[in-house]
């Protein structure tokens, strides 16, 4: 299977709720886990529905993988 967040093939994955979006559970490597990664696109999906300042801090310290978030991305 491959981590929710990072998209790399791992042998183990341990089921986690996003910290972003209540109710949707993610399988993350611990690697992810324990520098508290998430999805790029839970990211966005957060930051429309609640706001850029609910994101903020995901963005700022780059806590995703891929390309840069846009402020075009989120303001929609």
């Amino acid at each position: 299977m491959r981590c929710s967040s990072c998209d790399q093939p791992k042998q183990k994955l341990f089921p986690k709720e996003s910290s972003l979006i209540r109710g949707v559970t993610l399988y993350l490597c611990r690697t992810c886990i324990d520098k508290k990664m998430e999805p790029r696109w839970t990211i966005i999906l957060a930051g429309r529905r609640d706001g850029p300042d609910s994101v903020r801090d995901f963005i700022v310290k780059q806590r995703y993988l891929g390309k840069k978030i846009e402020a075009e991305e989120i303001i929609r």
